[in-house]
């Protein structure tokens, strides 16, 4: 019973991310003026996600040492080895499609095995903890997905593609969940281990790619003020989840 219920709610947190499908019939030049500020929130909503949320668990659930430090770099410095590759592939090859929206997908994988072990370790715990932990991370994923999907367009990727990407990465969600239901020790043995890389990954792709492509913007107030509505949602989440 557990197990459906599990799988119920991943279907459903997965269908967010089709939120792109929304920007499949908007005309080119609505999207294009809508795209740098999606860029601005989902730069918000990663750093959001990152300073108020996963290195809060970090610190406080599983300690933060040294190690953690150096799992954080390890995380920023395997992205831009991981950009430059992708970068030498896309720029020496038949591609020519700019290397973040790859980068990104790999960030969103390892982010949403973590969604996975999230939900699944939830439920089991108990029924509201995992309601609340569902729609906690459907709040994450709204904004994020949005933003997401601009930047993928932004890098070269059409739109059906960006959907599809969307789509497919998704499915480390059901990676996530099952690992902690197959393998009990799994969430305690290895988040720690995994969550700092997410944060250093997430850290590089929203300091070193997202940023700089909006603050020197003449309309930076308005790219500030989505930033900040990304922060905001985010730092919102603990009150959603006791709400719920």
């Amino acid at each position: 019973m557990v197990q459906q219920t599990i799988l119920v709610s991943l279907i459903v947190t997965s269908l967010f991310s089709a939120l792109g499908a929304s920007f499949l019939y908007t005309s080119r030049e609505n999207f294009e003026k809508m795209m740098p500020y999606m860029i601005s929130l989902s730069a918000g909503s990663i750093f959001g996600g990152v300073f108020i949320h996963l290195i809060f668990r970090l610190s406080n659930k599983f300690s933060y040492g040294r190690i953690t430090g150096l799992l954080i770099l390890a995380g920023m410095g395997g992205s831009f080895v991981l950009e430059r590759l992708v970068h030498w592939h896309c720029h020496h090859g038949e591609s020519h499609e700019d290397a973040l929206p790859y980068v990104l997908a790999v960030g969103d994988s390892f982010h949403n095995v973590l969604d996975g072990v999230l939900i699944a370790t939830s439920f089991l715990a108990s029924t509201s903890a995992g309601i609340a932990a569902t729609v906690a991370i459907i709040a994450h994923k709204v904004p994020k997905e949005l933003g997401d999907f601009g930047v993928m367009v932004n890098g070269g990727f059409s739109r059906l593609k960006a959907l599809g990407a969307q789509l497919a990465i998704s499915i480390f969600m059901f990676v996530g969940a099952g690992l902690v239901v197959g393998v009990s020790s799994f969430s305690r043995e290895s988040v720690p281990l995994l969550l700092p890389l997410v944060v250093g990954n997430f850290v590089y792709i929203a300091g070193s790619d997202l940023l700089p492509q909006f603050k020197h913007d003449e309309a930076w107030v308005k790219h500030l003020t989505v930033f900040s509505l990304g922060v905001l949602i985010m730092y919102l989440i603990p009150y959603l989840k006791a709400a719920v």
